[in-house]
């Protein structure tokens, strides 16, 4: 149980390589779980170090449990490192917000973290479903309850599409 904890926690790993000993041929690297509060201390421990012949790295993988996040190899860890502790202040339903607004918007994290709470997200709902709750809620005036059971949610909902609505994996998200 342990461990599932530990993967329910895991935001994001990158595996850094050193970049000059990668070009040479040997694979020198480590796996580092974001965010790391000794980022200088590990690109030493992989022979990463200014001024010298070994004094770039790249990123040569990721694991992310926010889906559709997108890291490029020649990324600035110390940025990563930052969107990390911003991700980790995160909450549960923040974090699947998040996870939505990648999915319809943007594989950006940066760019995503800055934007996603813009938007509504209606977590574990369809189309239809939010379009039932709009109405429910009175967003499109009051509905008086003899013509309540002639609305066509199914309308509605395609509608919704049309105006930045977007379903997702887990739920549907509006636009910006």
């Amino acid at each position: 149980m342990k461990q599932n904890q530990k993967e329910e926690h895991k935001m994001l790993n990158i595996y850094i390589a050193n970049l000059g000993k990668y070009n040479e041929g040997e694979s020198v690297g480590k796996w580092v779980e974001l965010p790391c509060y000794n980022l200088k201390e590990v690109l030493k421990q992989i022979g990463v170090i200014e001024g010298t012949t070994y004094e770039e790295y790249a990123i040569h993988d990721y694991e992310s449990d926010i889906e559709g996040v997108e890291i490029s190899e020649y990324a600035d860890i110390y940025e990563l490192n930052e969107l990390a502790e911003q991700l980790d202040a995160l909450t549960a339903h923040e974090k699947e917000h998040l996870s939505a607004y990648i999915e319809a918007h943007c594989a950006n994290l940066a760019y995503a973290l800055e934007h996603f709470e813009n938007t509504s997200f209606y977590q574990e709902m369809t189309m239809q479903e939010v379009a039932e709750e709009l109405i429910d809620e009175g967003c499109f005036g009051d509905i008086p309850a003899s013509i309540a059971n002639y609305i066509d949610y199914e309308a509605i909902a395609r509608d919704l599409r049309c105006e930045g609505y977007t379903e997702v994996s887990n739920g549907v998200i509006s636009s910006d």
